[in-house]
């Protein structure tokens, strides 16, 4: 059994598995990273809406490049290491300052904490601290205190009384069904003290000082309360420097992986030869297979090495990342390419985009790529963003790993597989049209369920979505098209799903999340994929009507399939985004 293995491809093998077992645990949770940092869902939309953009500037002009100076193994491995640094510096752009500002009174062994806002309360602030804020109520609410010692009175910290402008820490157990609302203020019951030991507060003659207050992020209302307290106008300055910093190291990492991927790619189909293009596939799976496997140990690994810690400590993963990124630049550099020949008297790159876009057909299937790439945009970007604000566990980063594992596993490759079957039997334009109904269900569901375990169960329906979304749009596009504008057709395929769907539906979601929260954000991009359907299928009724001709002589009204490792080969740069 062994005799039948290629060396040849063995360490293209390693690369596709140790490069997605690299980015697998770093792609999905930057959203959530630059969550954690401060960073509104609008500003993160924005920077989804920037970064698709990098990697297909980066794509042409460094694969043309490589094409013409014959530098495709040094730009390969030189872009792994550009890569690698800019993810793990990720890792150094300090955390966003969530102490508050707050009062610490206490008056015969009675301690409570005083929060009044900065200008005034948000109604829905104070009605889930006050009513509705159920699991708080119903969990140790703890945070740490850093007090400055007060001018009269004492208070008992670590078996020795403190007073006199003495600093002091503890950490507070609070009582959140003692919580008191005042004018404008909210007073919340201080229960223990833990400092060495565990006791009720000990002081007297009415102590009254200013403290700096730390919740673990599980506590969402106590939390809310602090934000909405504390005085942000002096973290502007170091808001935009953390901003520009992650924006930076993004688009970096972003153009990084662009070269990677198509130079990858290249790289693979030069050294499989035409007579075996069609094992591209089984090279490509063992990414899947390293994606999924690192993706799911990600999310766990995040929540193990975060116990007792006030924010996750993601330090963990790009850790991984870097050793597999090592380990990646060894295998790749083990590859041997062969000398391919060079194409000759190319046509024009702006007269056969020209000749495709001008045909009716290409256009209504323009349109649907857009549709398509705003929904995978809300899914690659803030799927993960919305399970965070629904669920305060602990484990979300164990179950955001599983969302990442049954995607990969249980969506993307058994219907990769199934996709040429289902093209054959119902046809392009009714898979078109069954992905964005998925879709529209999908997003439905995530707004109406509140238990974000059950999202385990929904990411079933990933499969009929983004698993037949990629090798349909392809395979249609390259039945579309006039023979010798293949390439195009597919270089004008990833423009408009991932440089205007992905970059538009990113934005737009961010901002509606802000706006009007997660579910309503949801709720209007399932009727807005409803929407574009109905528009997807008036326009093909329109071009049936007129018995619109065939865009070239020798094409069929309706596209055949073809299978997706064919269809897959008419561009290098065929994978938008890691996962």
């Amino acid at each position: 059994m062994l005799q039948n293995i290629d060396r040849d491809l063995v360490p293209m093998k390693a690369h596709y598995f140790l490069y997605n077992a690299a980015t697998g645990p770093i792609v999905p949770f930057l959203p959530t990273i630059a969550k954690q940092l401060g960073f509104s869902a609008t500003l993160v939309g924005t920077i989804y809406s920037v970064l698709p953009i990098s990697g297909l500037i980066s794509k042409p002009l460094f694969g043309g490049l490589a094409d013409k100076f014959k530098l495709h193994k040094v730009f390969f491995l030189i872009f792994q290491v550009v890569l690698t640094l800019a993810f793990f510096s990720i890792s150094y752009i300090p955390n966003t300052d969530r102490n508050a500002n707050i009062t610490l009174i206490c008056d015969n062994n009675i301690a409570f904490l005083q929060i009044c806002p900065e200008k005034q309360f948000s109604k829905e602030t104070l009605n889930n601290v006050l009513v509705n804020d159920v699991l708080d109520k119903h969990t140790k609410s703890v945070c740490q205190l850093t007090c400055q010692g007060p001018s009269h009175g004492y208070m008992e910290v670590s078996d020795r009384n403190v007073s006199k402008y003495e600093k002091f820490k503890f950490d507070g157990i609070f009582d959140m069904y003692q919580d008191l609302p005042l004018k404008d203020c909210v007073e919340v019951k201080i229960r223990t003290i833990q400092d060495d030991s565990v006791h009720p507060p000990v002081c007297g003659n009415r102590m009254r000082t200013w403290c700096t207050v730390n919740c673990n992020q599980i506590f969402v209302s106590l939390n809310n309360l602090l934000k909405e307290a504390k005085k942000l106008n002096s973290d502007a300055e170091v808001y935009t420097h953390r901003f520009y910093l992650f924006l930076s190291a993004a688009i970096v990492s972003w153009v990084g992986m662009a070269v990677v991927v198509s130079i990858g790619d290249a790289i693979c189909f030069d050294l499989l030869g035409y007579e075996r293009r069609k094992d591209y596939g089984k090279q490509k799976m063992w990414g899947s297979i390293g994606f999924g496997i690192f993706g799911i140990s990600a999310g766990y690994l995040v929540d193990v090495f975060s116990k007792g810690q006030n924010e996750k400590n993601y330090d963990c993963i790009f850790y991984i990342m870097l050793i597999a990124m090592i380990l990646d630049f060894i295998a790749s550099a083990t590859l041997r390419k062969k000398n391919s020949e060079c194409n000759r008297d190319e046509p024009s790159l702006l007269w056969e985009l020209l000749n495709v876009a001008k045909e009716g057909r290409v256009l209504v299937f323009g349109w649907w790529c857009i549709g398509a790439g705003m929904c995978t945009g809300v899914i690659w970007n803030f799927l993960f963003w919305y399970t965070e604000d629904l669920m305060t566990s602990t484990w979300v980063k164990t179950l955001q790993g599983f969302l990442t594992g049954i995607q990969c596993f249980l969506g993307e490759l058994p219907f990769n597989f199934l996709s040429g079957s289902v093209l054959k039997k119902l046809g392009h334009v009714n898979v078109m049209s069954l992905v964005l109904l998925v879709y529209a269900i999908r997003f439905m569901a995530y707004s109406i369920i509140s238990n974000p375990w059950l999202f385990l169960i929904l990411e079933l329906l990933h499969g009929p979505s983004f698993g037949l979304c990629w090798p349909t749009m392809v395979s249609y596009g390259d039945k579309v098209t006039p023979s010798g504008t293949k390439a195009t057709m597919q270089g004008f395929v990833g423009a408009i799903f991932e440089g205007i769907g992905v970059s538009s539906g990113s934005f737009i979601c961010g901002w509606l999340i802000d706006t009007y929260g997660g579910a309503t954000a949801f709720r209007v991009f399932s009727v807005g994929a409803l929407l574009w359907l109905s528009a997807f299928w008036t326009m093909e009724l329109i071009l049936r009507k007129f018995k619109a001709n065939p865009v070239h002589q020798g094409h069929n009204h309706l596209a055949n399939y073809a299978n997706p490792d064919d269809a897959i080969l008419m561009t290098i740069s065929q994978e938008l985004q890691t996962y």
